[in-house]
This record gives C-alpha cells, structure tokens and sequence, in this order.
C-alpha cells in the first residue's frame, strides 16, 4: 500500500410567511421555536449583515417555512452580492461563513471526550480493498488519547475493529471527533517509524486549550534562541494560557519567534490584539493595530471600530515573525499576518496559502424558548493600520511548501500532518520554517517527511468548520 499515486477528491425586512405544505422535503412544521428562532435570524440580517441591501431586496423570497437549522444557509445562498461570505468547494458547492448554532450553556474550561482532533482530509490506506485511514491533527494534554500513547500523526486505520470504508467513514469520523461514543479501541500507524499498534480509550474529563505546544529551540551553529507556538483558535477563554506560554518562552529565553497557525480557523479579534501586543511588547502600547468596517446602514454597533495594542503584561519583544500557515489559517490568523506587516513588522511565512477570510463577524448569544445559540452573521470587513484589507483570496506564503522551493523539501499534500508538535526532523513547516530563519541548510534526514517516504494518498476532504473573525456582544 505504499507510494500510492496522490490525487485529492473532493466530497466533500420580514415578508410574511406562506402557508405550510406537508410534503416530502418538509414532513413536520416548524414550530413556535423555529418561527422565533427565524425572527432573530431575519432581524439581525436586516440590521446588521454586511450585505443587508441585498436582504432587504430579497426578503420576501426567504423561506421561513422551514426548521430554523436550514434557514440562515438556505436564505443567504439566494443573494449574489455576498461572496466574501464564504469559500467555494471543489464541487461547485459554497460553504458559508456565517452561521447560526445550538450551544451548550456551561463553561469549556473542562471537557468530557478522548482528546482527540482529526485532520479533514481522510487517507487511503489500502487502495485494493478501499480501506481509509484518518490522520490525528492534534492530541489534547492530559486526555485520554494522550494517556494512551497516542501523538499527532498517528494514522487510524481500525475503530472498534472495523475498517474504515467509504459507507462508514463519516459516522466512525464523528465517533471520534465529536466524542459520540463511550469508548473505543483503535489501531493505528505511526507515520514517522511505520510501526502499528493499538489503544483502547474511555471518556475521561481533561482540560481543552489553545496552545497545543510551545519550547524553545537552540539551534546549532545559531547565536538566537528560537521560540515555537503552537496555536490552535483566537478564543477568549483561554486567553491566559495564550499569555502564560509567551511569557514561558520570554522566560526561557526566546529571541526569535516560530507562530504556527497552519490549524487556526481564527476567532475573536481581542485574542488577536493580545497575543500581538505580547509578542512586540510595551513599545507598541496604544499603537493602531486593526479596524473593522461595518454597513453605514447598520445601528447596531459603530460603522468602524478601531483596536490598538494593549499592556498585556508580557513582552517577547521580537522584531521579525515566521508564521507557519496553511489553507486552514483564516481570518484572526491572517489578521495577525496583515496588522503585523501594516506596522511595519517583517512577517515571513511558511507553508501554503492561507484561506483568505478578510470579513468577520459580531457574535451574539441568546436562549430562545428551550434552545442556546450562537448567532454569528458576517456583519464587517477587516483592515490593517494602512487601510488595507485586500487578503481576501488568501495570503501567499514566502516558502510555498506544496512545490519546489529556496529550502529543498516540499509535500504537495501539505498540511496533512506527518509528525508531532515541534519534531525538527519529519516536520517540513518546523523544518522549513528554522531554515528560513537560520539560513542552514535542510540534513537529508528532514526528507523524510515528505511525499517520498509517504505510504498515504489523500482521499476524501471533508468540509471544515471555519471560525471565522469574531467580536462578541
């Protein structure tokens, strides 16, 4: 199964409403809760959604005899003014940014799972008898994925002793990733030496974060001590672990800085200016960083709302970044990309283009009747200090390691993962990026990350969740 040919698949203003059908598409009316649930949905689009001429003009075409679930997608895709809201797939399909879900109302600050997150791209593993395997993006601290030996890329090609097939790989994909089961026995291949092995897993609570790995590097031959963050979601509650591990790194040392961000989806721009207010330090203190720019039309917030750095009580005081990036690194990510460079910060980056997400969001929260949502339309445009916000087809990197380049080691199916956090030998973008940095040569040892010693082909993509730029309210 060996040095398969690669080739990726793809998979993956209110009118009053008229009268309900019984038919075979909508076999149940909605409810009460679904009427007022769409009541919220149409509001905040009339008032606040970026593109809210087009909704006023199209409102009355909406079909709001529907479950509130298929709505805000079914609504939004009618409009053709608003194609920065959202990405399309390779099926012709778009996938929207904007969103409207059911939440759970408690804190996250501890969680019940096996700890384990999935890359979108599912591989194949045994092409003659269509056996996939899925690969581990990242593996929680203290969880049980991690208490069982289990490291980010790992490939899993057994769940509870079946193979995983084109008839079964969605719902043994969420049995993992969305913790829908008990327990689990899995049997796995480690990428990196070949060898299988197999781990039995029951839920257990352990504490999620967003920083999946930080250390310092001495490199020799280098004079620099090089930090490494690896950084997985600009979400606000977990803030002060994001400003704990930068100032480990400022602790041990740290005068240069790697920020991967090849899996961050983005999220909230307050998380954005913190993490870039402690990697420039004081010196930057009430500097104009990013603005957002809303609808004239739109009274809910100030048309355009300003963010500048901040004391956040911790300086790493670079004054370069090398940023390892991806398709998945969108919006806050890319902020952070743009703000740094519209203040005049050089920002190499690693990796592949990123996703191209130059809009955001004003998240609200709400219970209406029995239900806790997150209603999250795209309602601004992102700009950095120099007014510029054109990112929107995605950032190109400095070292595209998807084809041949300056460094000499490249993976066209870049960013599958091949290896854990922070491994300098089969991780290409920690191995790139050090080169980029150090200005040494790769050892031929790095290689071996690549496609040349690869035994996956990707197959199947599965639509991802993107976070997306948020301010909450």
């Amino acid at each position: 199964m060996r040095k398969l040919l690669f080739a990726i698949i793809a998979m993956l203003a209110v009118a009053c409403a008229s009268p309900y059908i019984p038919s075979i598409d909508n076999p149940t009316p909605p409810t009460n809760e679904d009427s007022d649930i769409i009541a919220y949905i149409d509001k905040r689009l009339a008032e606040e959604y970026y593109w809210l001429d087009e909704v006023e003009e199209k409102s009355a075409s909406f079909n709001r005899s529907q479950q509130w679930e298929n709505y805000l997608d079914d609504s939004l895709l009618k409009l053709t003014t608003n194609g920065d809201d959202g990405h399309a797939n390779k099926d012709g399909s778009r996938t929207l940014y904007s969103y409207i879900r059911e939440i759970d109302d408690n804190t996250r600050a501890e969680t019940t799972g096996f700890g384990i997150s999935l890359h979108y791209t599912i591989a194949i593993v045994d092409k003659d008898n269509g056996y996939y395997g899925f690969i581990i993006e990242d593996v929680y601290a203290n969880s049980p994925a991690e208490q069982s030996g289990i490291k980010r890329g790992d490939v899993i090609t057994q769940v509870n002793s079946d193979y995983i097939t084109h008839s079964n790989y969605y719902t043994l994909f969420n049995a993992i990733e969305n913790n829908s089961t008990t327990s689990l026995t899995l049997n796995l291949l480690r990428q990196t030496d070949k060898e299988p092995f197999s781990a039995k897993l029951s839920k257990s609570s352990y504490q999620p974060t967003t920083v999946a790995h930080h250390e310092v590097f001495t490199i020799e031959g280098y004079d620099r001590k090089i930090g490494y963050l690896v950084y997985t979601g600009f979400e606000s509650e977990y803030d002060d672990g994001l400003l704990a591990a930068i100032g480990n790194l400022s602790t041990d040392g740290a005068q240069e800085l790697i920020l991967d961000l090849r899996s961050n989806g983005g999220g909230s721009v307050i998380s954005a200016i913190k993490l870039a207010s402690s990697l420039l330090g004081s010196t930057y203190n009430g500097t104009l960083f990013c603005s957002v720019e809303r609808n004239p039309r739109n009274d809910s917030s100030e048309t355009k709302s300003e963010f500048n750095l901040e004391d956040t009580g911790i300086s790493l005081g670079i004054n370069r970044l090398t940023v390892i990036a991806s398709g998945y690194s969108a919006s806050a990510s890319e902020i952070i990309i743009e703000g740094l460079r519209g203040i005049d910060i050089p920002v190499t980056i690693v990796g592949s283009t990123t996703e191209g997400k130059n809009c955001g969001m004003d998240v609200t929260r709400r219970h209406i009747g029995s239900t806790y949502l997150e209603y999250a339309p795209i309602t601004f445009m992102c700009f950095n200090a120099k007014g510029f916000g054109g990112w929107g087809e995605g950032i190109a990197p400095d070292i595209d390691l998807t084809t041949d380049n300056a460094i000499g080691i490249s993976d066209k199916n870049y960013p599958i993962p091949r290896a854990e956090w922070g491994d300098r030998e089969y991780d290409i973008g920690l191995v790139a990026a050090i080169a980029s940095i150090t200005g040494m040569k790769v050892s031929t040892s790095a290689t071996r990350a690549t496609t040349t010693d690869s035994d996956f082909t990707p197959a199947i993509a599965l639509e991802r969740p993107i976070g997306g730029t948020r301010v909450y309210r």
